[in-house]
């Protein structure tokens, strides 16, 4: 836990979702996303990870990176939150896909079309979606 950053929070946090998984649900992970969310340290885009990975619930997790990725390809407007980028993309994109695409999205943006890295010219989607764009997307 050190090494992933904020670790006295985030060791706090299993400790306190330990013990609700013991208390409350028997020790087992619950399959829904309110008794999820009622987990210590557990919000909604974790609660879609574990529902869409390990229950195959079908769901579509946005972080950050998705989330800037879904503006820079104009799949959501730009300024939106995490909870509007997540509702475009499941209104564009069939639900029996969110699970993989999800992952897909993450994976080819840590390759080809990073955060911070591409800006919206350099990436083959970002080429495709706006083959005039000169300047970097902000």
């Amino acid at each position: 836990i050190k090494t992933i950053g904020l670790f006295r929070n985030k060791a706090k946090s299993v400790y306190f979702l330990s013990k609700q998984l013991i208390d409350k649900h028997g020790g087992k992970v619950p399959k829904n996303f309110k008794h999820l969310e009622d987990l210590h340290g557990v919000g909604h885009k974790t609660a879609s990870v574990i529902m869409s990975q390990k229950f195959r619930v079908p769901a579509f997790p946005v972080d950050t990176h998705i989330h800037r990725l879904a503006q820079r390809w104009g799949l959501t407007k730009k300024n939106n939150n995490v909870v509007k980028t997540e509702r475009d993309l499941k209104l564009i994109f069939p639900e029996d896909r969110w699970n993989k695409l999800h992952l897909q999205i993450i994976f080819y943006g840590r390759e080809f079309c990073t955060a911070r890295g591409c800006r919206g010219i350099k990436c083959e989607i970002c080429r495709t979606c706006y083959p005039n764009r000169k300047k970097p997307y902000d």
